[in-house]
Protein backbone atom coordinates (compact mmCIF):
# COMPACT_ATOMS: atom_id res chain seq x y z
CA UNK A 1 0.00 0.00 0.00
CA UNK A 2 1.43 3.34 -1.07
CA UNK A 3 0.42 6.72 0.17
CA UNK A 4 0.11 9.28 -2.58
CA UNK A 5 0.55 13.05 -2.35
CA UNK A 6 -3.18 13.72 -1.93
CA UNK A 7 -3.54 11.22 0.93
CA UNK A 8 -0.52 12.73 2.66
CA UNK A 9 -1.98 16.22 2.28
CA UNK A 10 -5.31 15.07 3.78
CA UNK A 11 -3.52 13.47 6.75
CA UNK A 12 -1.51 16.66 7.31
CA UNK A 13 -4.64 18.87 7.23
CA UNK A 14 -6.52 16.58 9.65
CA UNK A 15 -3.51 16.50 12.00
CA UNK A 16 -3.28 20.29 11.82
CA UNK A 17 -6.95 20.63 12.76
CA UNK A 18 -6.92 18.00 15.53
CA UNK A 19 -3.55 18.72 17.15
CA UNK A 20 -3.29 22.39 16.38
CA UNK A 21 -0.50 24.42 14.82
CA UNK A 22 1.34 24.93 18.13
CA UNK A 23 1.75 21.24 19.05
CA UNK A 24 2.14 19.86 15.51
CA UNK A 25 5.99 20.18 15.25
CA UNK A 26 6.52 18.45 18.63
CA UNK A 27 4.04 15.73 17.71
CA UNK A 28 5.74 15.19 14.31
CA UNK A 29 9.11 14.87 16.07
CA UNK A 30 7.77 12.24 18.48
CA UNK A 31 6.09 10.39 15.61
CA UNK A 32 9.38 10.38 13.65
CA UNK A 33 11.29 9.03 16.66
CA UNK A 34 8.67 6.32 17.20
CA UNK A 35 8.84 5.31 13.53
CA UNK A 36 12.65 5.13 13.70
CA UNK A 37 12.51 3.00 16.85
CA UNK A 38 9.93 0.71 15.23
CA UNK A 39 12.19 0.29 12.19
CA UNK A 40 15.20 -0.56 14.37
CA UNK A 41 13.22 -3.19 16.30
CA UNK A 42 11.78 -4.73 13.16
CA UNK A 43 15.27 -4.89 11.57
CA UNK A 44 16.59 -6.55 14.73
CA UNK A 45 13.79 -9.14 14.70
CA UNK A 46 14.36 -9.83 11.00
CA UNK A 47 18.08 -10.34 11.65
CA UNK A 48 17.38 -12.74 14.54
CA UNK A 49 14.96 -14.73 12.40
CA UNK A 50 17.58 -14.91 9.66
CA UNK A 51 20.24 -16.15 12.09
CA UNK A 52 18.09 -18.61 14.04
CA UNK A 53 15.84 -20.04 11.35
CA UNK A 54 16.94 -19.42 7.78
CA UNK A 55 20.68 -20.03 8.06
CA UNK A 56 20.34 -23.32 10.00
CA UNK A 57 17.76 -24.50 7.46
CA UNK A 58 20.19 -23.77 4.63
CA UNK A 59 22.93 -25.69 6.45
CA UNK A 60 20.61 -28.69 6.77
CA UNK A 61 19.41 -28.42 3.17
CA UNK A 62 22.88 -28.50 1.59
CA UNK A 63 23.71 -32.16 2.46
CA UNK A 64 20.23 -33.14 1.34
CA UNK A 65 20.78 -31.43 -2.03
CA UNK A 66 24.08 -33.27 -2.42
CA UNK A 67 22.43 -36.59 -1.56
CA UNK A 68 19.64 -35.99 -4.08
CA UNK A 69 21.98 -35.22 -7.02
CA UNK A 70 22.86 -38.87 -7.77
CA UNK A 71 19.20 -39.82 -7.51
CA UNK A 72 18.25 -37.10 -9.98
CA UNK A 73 20.98 -38.30 -12.35
CA UNK A 74 19.67 -41.88 -12.13
CA UNK A 75 16.16 -40.56 -12.74
CA UNK A 76 17.30 -38.83 -15.94
CA UNK A 77 19.06 -41.98 -17.12
CA UNK A 78 16.06 -44.19 -16.39
CA UNK A 79 13.64 -41.77 -18.06
CA UNK A 80 15.78 -41.63 -21.22
CA UNK A 81 15.96 -45.44 -21.28
CA UNK A 82 12.20 -45.68 -20.86
CA UNK A 83 11.69 -43.22 -23.73
CA UNK A 84 13.96 -45.32 -25.95
CA UNK A 85 12.05 -48.49 -25.07
CA UNK A 86 8.71 -46.77 -25.68
CA UNK A 87 9.95 -45.58 -29.06
CA UNK A 88 11.10 -49.10 -29.91
CA UNK A 89 7.70 -50.52 -28.97
CA UNK A 90 5.89 -47.84 -30.93
CA UNK A 91 7.90 -48.82 -34.03
CA UNK A 92 6.78 -52.47 -33.80
CA UNK A 93 4.23 -53.35 -36.45
CA UNK A 94 4.89 -50.30 -38.60
CA UNK A 95 6.00 -50.84 -42.18
CA UNK A 96 9.75 -50.93 -42.60
CA UNK A 97 11.36 -47.73 -43.79
CA UNK A 98 14.07 -47.88 -46.38
CA UNK A 99 17.21 -46.40 -44.85
CA UNK A 100 19.70 -47.18 -47.62
CA UNK A 101 21.79 -44.35 -48.98
CA UNK A 102 21.77 -43.50 -52.71
CA UNK A 103 25.30 -44.94 -53.05
CA UNK A 104 24.11 -48.22 -51.55
CA UNK A 105 21.13 -48.33 -53.92
CA UNK A 106 23.38 -47.96 -56.95
CA UNK A 107 25.72 -50.65 -55.62
CA UNK A 108 22.75 -53.02 -55.13
CA UNK A 109 21.44 -52.28 -58.59
CA UNK A 110 24.83 -52.98 -60.15
CA UNK A 111 25.19 -56.29 -58.31
CA UNK A 112 21.81 -57.45 -59.52
CA UNK A 113 20.79 -59.05 -56.27
CA UNK A 114 18.31 -57.73 -53.75
CA UNK A 115 19.22 -57.35 -50.08
CA UNK A 116 16.64 -57.21 -47.29
CA UNK A 117 15.69 -53.74 -46.06
CA UNK A 118 17.02 -52.69 -42.67
CA UNK A 119 14.81 -50.61 -40.38
CA UNK A 120 15.95 -48.15 -37.76
CA UNK A 121 14.89 -50.43 -34.93
CA UNK A 122 16.70 -53.42 -36.46
CA UNK A 123 19.90 -51.45 -36.88
CA UNK A 124 19.58 -50.24 -33.27
CA UNK A 125 19.18 -53.84 -32.09
CA UNK A 126 22.22 -54.93 -34.12
CA UNK A 127 24.26 -52.06 -32.69
CA UNK A 128 23.26 -53.04 -29.14
CA UNK A 129 24.19 -56.67 -29.80
CA UNK A 130 27.60 -55.60 -31.10
CA UNK A 131 28.17 -53.43 -28.03
CA UNK A 132 27.23 -56.30 -25.70
CA UNK A 133 29.65 -58.66 -27.47
CA UNK A 134 32.51 -56.20 -26.91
Amino acid sequence: MRIGATELLVVFVVALLVIGPDKLPAFAKKLGEAMGQFKRYSDKVAKEIQETVVEPMEEVAEPIRKAVEPIEEMDKTIRSSVREVEKSFSDIGKPAKKTASPARETAEASEGEEKPEVTDSESAVKKEEEEQQQ
